[in-house]
């Protein structure tokens, strides 16, 4: 599998202002991927996933700092990570779009 597209792998990270008040933000490595479509029955079938709004499959290397919950944006869009499946030798990111 060649890793050729760079994207934006985020973690929400929380720092506070001088008075003491949280303050949220997106922390971002830029890592290399390959993208794939998701169907709603290839995800229920090899990752056990149905209702979860899940379209894409991003493939990264094993060593990524993607987590559940993050982020991976690319020049498509921006998109929620719903599952990491990790494996020896890479990591697939099953993500879903961000609405905001």
């Amino acid at each position: 599998m060649i890793l050729d597209t760079p994207v934006s792998v985020q973690r929400k990270t929380t720092t506070y202002d001088s008075e003491g008040m949280p303050v949220e933000a997106w922390a971002s490595v830029i890592e290399r991927s390959n993208k794939q479509p998701l169907s709603g029955e290839i995800a229920f079938k090899d990752y056990g996933i149905s209702d979860s709004g899940v379209t894409n499959l991003f493939f990264l290397k094993a060593s990524t700092l993607a987590i559940e919950s993050g982020r991976i944006t690319d020049n498509a869009g921006t998109y929620e990570i719903y599952r990491i499946e990790r494996y020896p030798n890479h990591c697939e990111a099953i993500v879903r779009p961000v609405t905001e």
